[in-house]
């Protein structure tokens, strides 16, 4: 077999990887670049020219995963599961105004086993930052080789890791993300944590904005705890009401609880009479227009940075005791609709407080992953210092982008 990381030995996001048996080859994941510089524009074959490829698998639906999936060439199977395409679909409609996804995708399911020629693949869920996100083993001449895709061990499902681990078993090859290998190795804190955290910076507030992935659900059971602790209404936006009724119920919201409310920002209110919008808008009409009277309490709402306008007009009605939590990953602030948007809260006399637990793997949980599945070859990938994984393993092996590895 072999296995290449097209890219992604250099960077976090935006990254792919290649492997092939002797009569299948396959892409894993196909994303946007997080800084938005495509690197490797087209692939032959993949992209451009007669298909090579018998399939694209996407773990998850982060744009930096599978933002790209339309630039496959239609001949090319895309693997996915269904309710991760919705979850795409619903955020980048309001997003991009561009969320269809123009092309057809086989559904992946948990713990279902897949063939493509002669690789057996199975998806396992695992703890992320983002609903539904799967682990893939990849099964074929004998070996064995897992994909971890973006994990973790620390979030409210961070117990699935090891039940995972312990299902998948023994492995010959692991292909690791490494988003954390660059900063510090310490333990990070839990959902959990990040709650108390919030509550004890923000229980002086009246009104606590959340600046936060929509596609985040452990962020918005989050905020739900920290609402309950300090006595707040939970409002949430238009989009992550939309993408609740997606992936659960089990979270209170606008469809299910009188005590959440839904905001309509500007930028979708003056859209809402068409056609794409209307489906999302339509079913949260009367939860809507009930929300006025919340915005005068005591509230906790999510918040997008293409919300700014809305706020400004906020804090001029009703934000006379508010402060704006970042919750996000750092490196977003380094982009100038961040630094546009933090700045404009410090000329409002907002405050900013930085809170905030990854979504990925940190070294307990890159433990945990060699310990039970004891790889004979560890490839590290998404990741800016891949050579930190020899901290965790003797097996580790580093590749450059398009280098093959033979196994």
């Amino acid at each position: 077999m072999k296995v290449r990381i097209l890219k992604g030995t250099n960077q976090i996001g935006g990254v792919f990887t290649e492997i092939s048996s002797k009569e299948a080859k396959i892409i894993i994941d196909f994303g946007d670049d997080l800084d938005g510089v495509k690197r490797l524009e087209n692939i032959e074959g993949l992209t451009t020219g007669k298909p090579v490829y018998d399939g694209v698998l996407i773990t998850h639906n982060h744009q930096d995963h599978m933002g790209r999936i339309d630039d496959i060439l239609d001949d090319v199977p895309v693997y996915m599961s269904d309710l991760s395409r919705k979850i795409f679909e619903t955020v980048f409609c309001f997003a991009k105004n561009k969320g269809k996804i123009h092309r057809k995708t086989i559904n992946l399911e948990e713990e279902k086993t897949i063939t493509i020629k002669d690789m057996k693949i199975t998806p396992y869920i695992v703890d992320h930052s983002a609903y539904n996100s799967f682990m893939l083993l990849i099964e074929a001449e004998g070996k064995r080789i897992l994909h971890t895709g973006d994990f973790r061990n620390h979030g409210y499902k961070g117990s699935l890791l090891e039940n995972t681990l312990k299902k998948i078993g023994k492995i010959d090859l692991l292909i690791t993300e490494g988003t954390t290998l660059s900063r510090e190795q310490v333990k990070s804190k839990t959902e959990t944590e990040l709650v108390d955290d919030i509550v004890e910076k923000t229980k002086n507030y009246d009104q606590v904005l959340m600046l936060m992935s929509t596609t985040n659900i452990d962020r918005v059971t989050t905020m739900q705890r920290v609402a309950n602790k300090t006595g707040k209404t939970v409002i949430h936006d238009i989009v992550l009401s939309n993408v609740l009724q997606l992936v659960t119920q089990k979270i209170p919201n606008a469809l299910n609880s009188k005590n959440v409310g839904v905001y309509l920002p500007g930028s979708v209110y003056i859209k809402r009479d068409k056609e794409e919008y209307k489906k999302y808008i339509e079913p949260f009409k009367e939860r809507i227009n009930e929300t006025g009277k919340l915005l005068h309490g005591k509230f906790i709402m999510n918040i997008r940075v293409s919300m700014l306008k809305d706020i400004e007009r906020l804090k001029d009605k009703v934000l006379n005791n508010c402060c704006v939590v970042y919750s996000m990953w750092e490196g977003y602030q380094k982009e100038e609709i961040y630094k546009k948007f933090l700045n404009k809260m410090k000329e409002l006399n907002i405050d900013i407080y930085s809170l905030h637990v990854s979504g990925h793997a940190d070294y307990t949980a890159f433990n945990q992953v060699i310990e039970i599945t004891k790889p004979n070859v560890v490839i590290p990938m998404h990741t800016e210092n891949k050579e930190k994984i020899k901290d965790f393993t003797d097996k580790a092996v580093i590749l450059e982008d398009m280098e093959a590895f033979n196994f």
